[in-house]
């Protein structure tokens, strides 16, 4: 290891290389995926098995509908994949406030009790 003292100063802390924090491999690439899917616009959801559920509820409740456009479809992924964003962040505060960082059911129970009756989950 090579040290360079500057002339003007002879502490010890100066002479210091700087040592980079080594962060284990599976977080940097789980803090990788993260940055990279918060800069992304594109759906996250597959679509085949969104169009196969969103067919059988429709198939359930309404009997008579067969036919769904394209666009209904890419509305209903856009909206449920914004909610589910805002659901987990909302969660994810609920944990912080509990001063966890993991994620557990109560959380997402508790969130949804303080969303109110009135959310969609709720009904």
């Amino acid at each position: 290891m090579r040290l360079r003292i500057d002339s003007s100063t002879t502490s010890e802390e100066s002479a210091r290389p700087r040592v980079r924090r080594n962060i284990p491999r599976r977080r940097r690439l789980a803090l990788r995926n993260i940055i990279y899917l918060q800069n992304t616009t594109h759906l996250l959801i597959p679509r085949a098995p969104f169009v196969r559920l969103v067919r059988q509820i429709f198939i359930e409740l309404y009997s008579t509908i067969y036919r769904i456009q394209l666009v209904a479809l890419e509305a209903l992924q856009e909206a449920l994949e914004i909610y589910m964003i805002q659901f987990f962040e909302d969660s994810s505060l609920l944990t912080s406030h509990a001063k966890r960082v993991t994620l557990q059911k109560d959380d997402m129970l508790l969130n949804r009790r303080l969303r109110g009756r009135t959310d969609i989950i709720n009904k």
